[in-house]
């Protein structure tokens, strides 16, 4: 049996089979479960208002703030709001809304949104 890597999952290729769409699609399947992994690790539950929190790794599905930038908790929301605004073609259909994260946007203004807190974590200044 061959061995491969991806990232820090090892990657078994079975009967040695390297075909080039067999090993996308094997690598995918790694990474879709180390997604699901990191969005059910349960980090997001020790964020409490006054903490600062970021994105965890490949959790970003808004465009503010960028990944690594501080954001504050504001609010924790019991219980939380579905939006049902979208479509559901959308990725924020029904999108679970239970934390309101504080940052300072491009133009020096405190803005606050809502969030799925399973994406975030807290802030680890590097």
């Amino acid at each position: 049996m061959e061995h491969g890597t991806h990232g820090d999952h090892p990657l078994k290729l079975i009967d040695g089979n390297t075909d080039a769409k067999d090993i996308a699609t094997r690598q995918y399947c790694a990474e879709l479960t180390a997604g699901f992994r990191q969005f059910l690790n349960g980090k997001e539950k020790a964020l409490h208002p006054g903490m600062l929190a970021q994105w965890k790794p490949g959790m970003k599905n808004r465009r503010f703030p960028d990944y690594d930038k501080p954001m504050i908790v504001v609010e924790r929301l019991e219980p939380p709001i579905i939006d049902a605004t979208f479509d559901s073609g959308s990725i924020y259909f029904r999108e679970r809304l239970d934390i309101v994260l504080g940052f300072v946007d491009d133009d020096d203004e405190f803005c606050l949104l809502h969030y799925d807190s399973r994406r975030f974590q807290t802030f680890a200044a590097d």
